[in-house]
Parts: structure tokens; C-alpha cells; sequence
């Protein structure tokens, strides 16, 4: 990608935003700084004691981020609503740096399979924004919905993806995308179309060498 954001997303410039997000999110809050409608809404961060140790010395010494920091960071954060509640924890956690053994515990999941479905998710972030990009002129909606859903299966994901979704429950979402693919495909389609997708999806593996050097 050049210097004016031209070019496909990857996975580890998906996993470097999201680094540099934690880092915006943490210079915000020690600087005492709270926009308006966003104090509620962001993840918490883990600080542990490293980070504690000497945190009014940080405060004289660090100025709060740029406008333009706070805007990444604020992409980065709609991105985590792209992805299923766990994966979006994974992908914190390791923005946050917090060790693996902790993270596996924490989500339930053995080293190798935390790792695939942090790095999936990584590239299901990533694809989501190179597919953003790629939207027709008139911003037709319902269009990149179908879209997104014919090419990964996932009605929600799909729905995240084209629509403003700010304030609405995983149960909403998940209500509004079947009634809109009821209108063009019925519940039978939808229904055999979803499975036919998962049956597959559980054959394929995210190995190391195929996700841009993740490790």
C-alpha cells in the first residue's frame, strides 16, 4: 500500500493498525481525555505492571495522540465488529501484547487453534476492507451485502459489513440480514446455502506461511 492508502489490505497491516489502536487508546486515557460517546463503548485495556509502575512520571512526560491517531483508532475499533465475539477478543489480546498461554486460557483454546483463528480473523478483517474499497459509485448497500455473503457465507458478517450497525445487538444483526436474504433467496436457499458453506469451511486450515509471515 502507498502513501495515500491505495493497494490491498493484508493481515499484518490489519494486526499493526490494531497494535497502534491499543497504544492511541492507552495515550488517551492516561492523558485523562474522553470524546464524548465513545468512553462506553471502548474495550478495556489490560494494563499490567509494567505498565502501572511509574504512571504519574508517563503523565508529564507523554502528550495525548494526534486528531488523526484517534481517527485510525477509531476505524480499527468498527473493524472488531466485523468479527464474532471471540475472535474479536483474540484479536485485543494480542494487539494488547498479552502472552499467548493467557490468551489461550482466557478464550479456551489450544496454542495452534488460537493462533488460526486469530490469524483468520486478521484476514477476515482485512478482506472486509478491500471489499469496502471496491464499492460501486452509488453505494448500493444490499448490492456489497450479497456480495460479501455469497463470497464467505456469513449473513451477519455481511450485513456488518454494508451497513451502519452502530448500537444494534449480534441478535438484531443476525435478524435483519435472514429477513434480507429471505427477500431474495427464501429461508429453504439461505438455509442449504449456509450449511453447504460451513461443510466446506471445515476442511480448510490457516497454516503460518499463508498468512504474511504471522507469527
Amino acid at each position: 500500500m502507498d502513501k495515500n492508502g491505495n493497494g490491498k489490505w493484508t493481515a499484518k497491516m490489519v494486526a499493526a493498525r490494531m497494535e497502534e489502536a491499543v497504544r492511541t487508546l492507552r495515550l488517551l486515557r492516561i492523558s485523562g481525555l474522553k470524546p464524548r460517546g465513545y468512553v462506553s463503548s471502548w474495550p478495556d485495556v489490560v494494563i499490567d505492571l509494567a505498565d502501572a509502575s511509574g504512571q504519574d512520571e508517563v503523565k508529564l512526560r507523554l502528550d495525548p495522540p494526534t486528531p488523526e491517531a484517534i481517527t485510525r483508532m477509531d476505524e480499527a475499533l468498527r473493524w472488531l465488529c466485523w468479527l464474532e465475539p471471540d475472535q474479536a477478543r483474540l484479536v485485543w489480546m494480542h494487539a494488547e501484547g498479552v502472552p499467548r498461554k493467557t490468551i489461550c486460557a482466557k478464550v479456551g483454546m489450544s496454542r495452534a487453534k488460537a493462533w488460526r483463528s486469530w490469524a483468520a480473523a486478521l484476514m477476515t478483517i482485512a478482506s472486509a476492507i478491500n471489499v469496502g474499497k471496491a464499492r460501486r459509485p452509488d453505494g448500493n448497500e444490499e448490492d456489497l451485502f450479497l456480495r460479501e455473503y455469497r463470497r464467505t457465507g456469513n449473513a451477519s458478517a455481511a450485513y456488518k459489513l454494508a451497513f451502519q450497525c452502530d448500537g444494534l445487538t449480534s441478535d438484531a444483526i443476525q435478524a435483519r440480514a435472514r429477513r434480507l436474504m429471505r427477500k431474495y433467496h427464501g429461508d429453504g436457499q439461505l438455509s442449504r446455502h449456509l450449511s453447504k458453506t460451513v461443510a466446506k469451511r471445515r476442511f480448510v486450515s490457516v497454516e503460518p506461511s499463508q498468512n504474511d509471515g504471522l507469527q
